[in-house]
């Protein structure tokens, strides 16, 4: 019995040598590859992930809509979509991603709703904080399979 447990002690760390290699191979197989597939465009796609209080919804669901609309009539839209789920707490979580034909088309749309928005009386930063709503932004580079 003690000489199995000798036996399993020794071996296990080999065995668990060969298995890490083979998966670093595979690995790196799989990062050729991915470099081979994809092609980096100019397009790029504001990424919003955003967390809304229920008591805040029907009042962000207005504002949304005016900048989606707005965001739709700009030189260099390419798209937009919306993904959201509702919280156990009914709270709701949403996930926006506008994407431009390049960095530029979307810095021009980024002045001009800006404006609009203050000629419609939205200070959209204010009201996120008086209602509670949470927003992170980042904005990343459209990838090609």
């Amino acid at each position: 019995m003690q000489t199995n447990i000798k036996t399993i002690i020794f071996i296990m760390p080999i065995l668990m040598a060969v298995n890490t290699f083979g998966q670093h191979k595979n690995q790196g197989k799989m990062e050729q590859n991915n470099r081979k597939d994809h092609t980096i465009t100019e397009q790029v796609a504001i990424i919003d992930k955003i967390s809304i209080p229920q008591k805040a919804i029907t009042a962000y669901s207005e504002k949304s809509l005016f900048i989606r609309n707005t965001l739709r009539q700009q030189p260099g839209f390419v798209k937009y979509e919306i993904f959201q789920q509702t919280g156990d707490s009914g709270d709701l979580r949403v996930i926006t991603v506008a994407t431009w034909a390049d960095r530029q088309r979307m810095d021009d749309a980024r002045v001009v709703i800006r404006e609009l928005m203050k000629n419609a009386g939205i200070n959209m930063p204010a009201f996120l904080e008086q209602n509670g709503i949470t927003m992170e932004r980042d904005i990343y580079q459209v990838v090609e399979e």
